[in-house]
């Protein structure tokens, strides 16, 4: 079971709890958790906390947010938390906390949800979890961006391209923005006009990127049928 929450930017920076990185406004906005399964001042959610951890949590939201973002959370017994978004996947965030919280912090959260009326909710707590953890490796290159660097990079203009390539100039321009994709079979020709070789245009997942699409569905799934995610097994043939 997972905790709902709502974020919002912050509005006051004058608090007087608030430090030295708070008044530079460097923490933008702020996370407000649900207590007994209601969230404060009937704000409406727009966040889904999947797990926490000593180290961060793990937070799914269609809010614009970036990688380096801070944002600043009150949690029981822990008090004024500050955490930074260390990697993305999707709607998927991982934040680590600036210090990291002890068990009583830990089961302070847990009790913000009534365990008589929702006993999964402790599923989300869990301290052997590292979900900060940003990726090891930056991701490829998308197709579009790879794209528009090799034409930049040999000089060529986007009618020059779309000449040698027998398409109009919008397709291409559409091809470097990610709004479209060439055909699998236009790929060869693509390589040519650029000077590359066919398979350095084709997009391979990374090994991280593999580990972050199944630990989402793993997420999900947990999510779904109110389990943990230790307790959901994804088996892939290849």
């Amino acid at each position: 079971m997972a905790l709902n929450a709502h974020l919002e930017e912050l509005k006051n920076q004058s608090n007087p709890e608030a430090d030295q990185t708070e008044a530079r406004g460097t923490t933008r906005r702020a996370l407000f958790l649900e207590v007994s399964g209601r969230l404060p001042g009937g704000l409406e959610s727009n966040v889904v906390i999947h797990n926490i951890s000593v180290s961060g949590m793990l937070m799914e939201t269609r809010q614009r947010l970036e990688q380096g973002e801070r944002l600043v959370l009150d949690l029981p017994e822990a008090g004024m938390v500050r955490a930074v978004i260390v990697w993305q996947s999707g709607e998927l965030f991982g934040c680590a906390f600036e210090q990291a919280l002890d068990h009583k912090a830990l089961s302070a959260v847990q009790l913000q949800s009534d365990p008589a009326v929702d006993p999964a909710f402790s599923a989300i707590v869990d301290p052997s979890i590292d979900v900060a953890s940003p990726p090891l490796e930056a991701p490829p290159e998308p197709l579009g961006v790879k794209l528009h660097r090799l034409r930049r990079e040999r000089g060529m203009t986007l009618a020059k391209v779309a000449d040698s390539l027998g398409v109009s100039k919008p397709t291409v321009w559409a091809w470097e923005k990610g709004k479209a994709r060439p055909l699998p079979d236009r790929l060869e020709l693509i390589a040519q006009v650029l000077g590359v070789q066919t398979h350095e245009l084709e997009e391979r997942m990374s090994d991280q990127q593999h580990a972050a699409l199944v630990q989402e569905c793993r997420l999900r799934i947990a999510t779904a049928y109110g389990t943990h995610t230790s307790n959901v097994r994804i088996m892939i043939e290849v």
